[in-house]
């Protein structure tokens, strides 16, 4: 098996950051590798689409089946796009101070982690690192702080009164 890992620290609650991560519906907004869509039962099905390669169009549906779903601890997702590679991508959530920390994780199986190819491991780092940046980027957009309605204009630039001059 071979892990790739990643940890940050998140001024976001865990409340947030799951209300994410747990929107199947919507990861294609922060996930270009990854379409989600989540179908009821014991365990719970996904139909989960994935492409390796975000510059190109073609999605496959692989099997994949939620392992994981502690609502603002932690979500797990068993994929197995074949009988040579299979993974578990995870997001496990912690409170810290001034935040959340976010450890998310690929761990990987299969004849082709075996065989250590070195563009199995390129991708999975590569995916990784993209998808962490955009998830981060699209919580700063989410939860950016707005003005308060109603508020003032900017001392830079004042308001204009009456008509023109």
């Amino acid at each position: 098996m071979v892990e790739f890992e990643r940890e940050r620290i998140l001024p976001y609650t865990p409340a947030q950051i799951w209300e994410v991560l747990a929107d199947f519906e919507n990861h294609r907004v922060w996930n270009p590798y990854v379409r989600l869509k989540a179908f009821q039962g014991d365990p719970m099905t996904l139909r989960y689409e994935l492409r390796m390669d975000p510059q190109k169009p073609k999605f496959v549906e692989v099997a994949a089946t939620l392992l994981a779903a502690y609502p603002e601890r932690l979500l797990t997702i068993d994929v197995r796009p074949s009988f040579l590679l299979k993974f578990e991508d995870s997001y496990a959530l912690s409170p810290v101070a001034g935040g959340t920390k976010l450890h998310h994780s690929i761990s990987c199986r299969g004849l082709l982690v075996g065989l250590r190819l070195p563009g199995v491991r390129k991708s999975f780092e590569t995916m990784l690192n993209a998808t962490d940046a955009i998830l981060t980027t699209h919580l700063e957009r989410k939860y950016r702080e707005l003005p308060p309605r109603g508020s003032t204009p900017s001392k830079s630039r004042p308001a204009r009164r009456g008509g023109r001059r």
